[in-house]
């Protein structure tokens, strides 16, 4: 018998104390029974060893926490998955339960759960539920010392996510948001092989609007769950290594694919010229053809375009 929840966690280099305390505050919290847990190790060093009860997949080379991602989910026996990064911690509130129920009453969208802030200082989510509670986020298209007064004047960034406004109402109803955060999501496998969820990033940086807007535009959409809370360690350091020229190379590939040629230039002329975006333009150029062609096969899913996206969230599509 199939599983009725596949859970799908990423991991690279964070320890394999850090993984287990993840994987048992799942088992200890989880209330369904028919479940299944999938690691995917990027090319940890020293690889993560096995965890009874847990099947443990091995990235070759380092690829980046979004193809780790997108290997689990294609592997996942359920149809419906709960994907995270290791860095989540869990409450038993019934979680799993109400994923799957949201998962199943809107099959064409990417849920968010709540992201209640912990650290390494402070793990007691329950206390930390009123000073750092988020429910997803907006995408900030043109980013700059205007959008980010304590940046440089010459600052320039695209398709940054930035959380929302915290939700001072009481509903715990679902509800529609721009873009997902907070690194615990729910979806239908079939809709995010439909969306084809994050083809060709590299590395770490950009996922929440690149698999957001892949939603949107192609005619599905994001949605925040306040009942479902879970405690996202935010580290002072990230373990990924990211090079810069990386996250350059991976919002061109979110503009190209996603938008008409006009809008995807904008985004890409903001960024502006020094090394980092060079070499990041350069990565892309190499792999330009590909991405063309993947292109090709999004506009037949594409309904939904970016005009008709920045109009119905009041974004900001400027020209700075």
């Amino acid at each position: 018998m199939k599983p009725e929840l596949s859970i799908v966690i990423a991991y690279h280099q964070e320890g394999q104390a850090f993984i287990e305390e993840a994987i048992t505050q799942i088992k200890e919290t989880i209330d369904i029974d028919n479940y299944e847990i999938i690691v995917v190790d990027d090319a940890s060093k020293p690889p993560m060893q096995r965890v009874e009860g847990v099947k443990v997949l091995r990235q070759k080379k380092n690829l980046g926490v979004g193809q780790a991602l997108r290997r689990g989910i294609w592997e996942a026996q359920s149809e419906n998955v709960w994907f995270q990064g290791s860095d989540i911690r869990f409450i038993p509130n019934g979680w799993a339960s109400k994923m799957l129920k949201e998962i199943n009453a809107h099959p064409k969208a990417l849920s968010a759960a709540t992201c209640i802030g912990i650290n390494k200082d402070d793990m007691d989510i329950a206390s930390r539920r009123n000073r750092s509670r988020r429910n997803g986020a907006n995408i900030i298209f043109f980013h700059d010392h205007i959008t980010h007064p304590k940046k440089p004047a010459n600052y320039r960034n695209i398709l940054e996510a930035q959380w929302l406004p915290v939700l001072r109402d009481a509903t715990q109803e679902s509800r529609e948001i721009p873009c997902i955060l907070g690194a615990a999501y729910g979806a239908k496998k079939e809709w995010m092989q439909y969306i084809d969820i994050w083809w060709g990033h590299r590395s770490w940086g950009t996922l929440e609007p690149y698999c957001s807007l892949s939603s949107w535009l192609m005619g599905g959409s994001c949605r925040t769950v306040p009942s479902v809370e879970i405690g996202h360690i935010f580290k002072a350091a990230g373990v990924h290594g990211t090079p810069f020229h990386h996250l350059m190379y991976n919002k061109m590939l979110v503009a190209t694919l996603l938008f008409d040629e006009y809008h995807a230039q904008r985004l890409i002329q903001f960024l502006g010229t020094n090394p980092q975006v060079n070499a990041g333009k350069q990565m892309f150029d190499d792999e330009k053809k590909e991405i063309l062609k993947k292109r090709a096969e999004y506009e037949k899913k594409i309904v939904y375009d970016v005009e008709s996206y920045v109009k119905k969230w009041n974004i900001d599509f400027r020209q700075g």
